[in-house]
């Protein structure tokens, strides 16, 4: 059986899953997408793991290959609503889960108004990107107006348009899933450091494992489902008030090296195995 691994940035992880890959005595089919043109209905593989950063390469990779009856992991449905906030957020929320209240800005008016609807501070960020880049913290007119004249100079339609949403009083802290074939492999607390808000491992947050309730195992499992995700991580936002749970972000290629150090569990392997199931249904 081969397998085929598209990418655009190798990373450690994509390392990891070439290794397990192999140890399974898998082919694996390397694919840069930067590099290889891909035509549209044909393809060599009965898999394509999807590992390419580039959210919108990312749904063309695996739209290319779904055409020649390919199972893509993710699948370009899949990666589309997991890489755009604005569609993970309405999809989550039509389906009955608790997200944070969020207003989509799409022009200078609507910003006006919805700096006036929300108390501050509260979060604004595009509705595509990773790492924490362009989210911000506003909590006062003139950080506002600086964010609006700075995101408006893009020349993206996506990166001028804002994602306002309310701040979660979470401590510092969220929680990151990882459902792979339907099942939640394990969880961690991700933490900013210093005077980082944010806690994006990117950023320098530190991750350690906690143990999965009944209640993170449900939300996760019911947003890998809406979503059709076979490989997906679900951040998790904890009301340190009241311990009320939003479900907040989804991510259609997520990196595991942090998880993985947290918690022993080799995502990798754990990813591989579900392949095979799909490859011998």
């Amino acid at each position: 059986m081969e397998v085929e691994l598209l990418y655009d940035m190798p990373r450690l992880e994509e390392k990891l899953l070439i290794e397990s890959l192999r140890q399974r005595n898998l082919e694996v089919q390397l694919t840069n997408v930067n590099t290889t043109p891909l035509l549209i209905g044909e393809a060599a593989t009965e898999v394509a793991l999807v590992r390419v950063v580039s959210m919108q390469k990312a749904i063309y990779s695996a739209a290319s290959r779904e055409a020649a009856g390919t199972t893509a992991i993710n699948s370009s449905t899949t990666l589309m609503f997991c890489g755009d906030k604005i569609l993970t957020l309405s999809r989550l929320k039509a389906e009955g889960l608790k997200v944070p209240r969020s207003m989509v800005v799409m022009g200078a008016e609507s910003a006006d108004a919805a700096y006036n609807q929300f108390t501050k501070p509260f979060v604004d960020k595009p509705p595509i990107g990773s790492w924490g880049r362009l989210v911000t913290l506003v909590r006062d007119k003139a950080t506002w107006r600086s964010v609006l004249e700075h995101r408006q100079m893009m020349q993206s339609q996506q990166l001028r348009t804002h994602v306002v949403q309310e701040y979660i009083e979470s401590g510092g802290r969220d929680i990151r899933a990882i459902v792979i074939g339907g099942e939640v492999i394990g969880a961690v607390v991700r933490k900013s450091v210093g005077d980082e808000w944010r806690t994006n491992i990117a950023l320098g947050g530190k991750t350690e494992p906690i143990k999965v309730n009944g209640e993170i195992a449900e939300l996760s499992l019911r947003a890998a489902k809406i979503v059709g995700g076979e490989f997906i991580s679900i951040d998790i936002l904890e009301d340190k008030r009241n311990g009320q749970l939003y479900l907040n972000e989804v991510n259609g290629v997520p990196e595991f090296k942090g998880f993985m150090e947290a918690t022993g569990i080799n995502v990798a392997d754990e990813l591989v195995k579900h392949i095979v199931s799909v490859v011998r249904r």
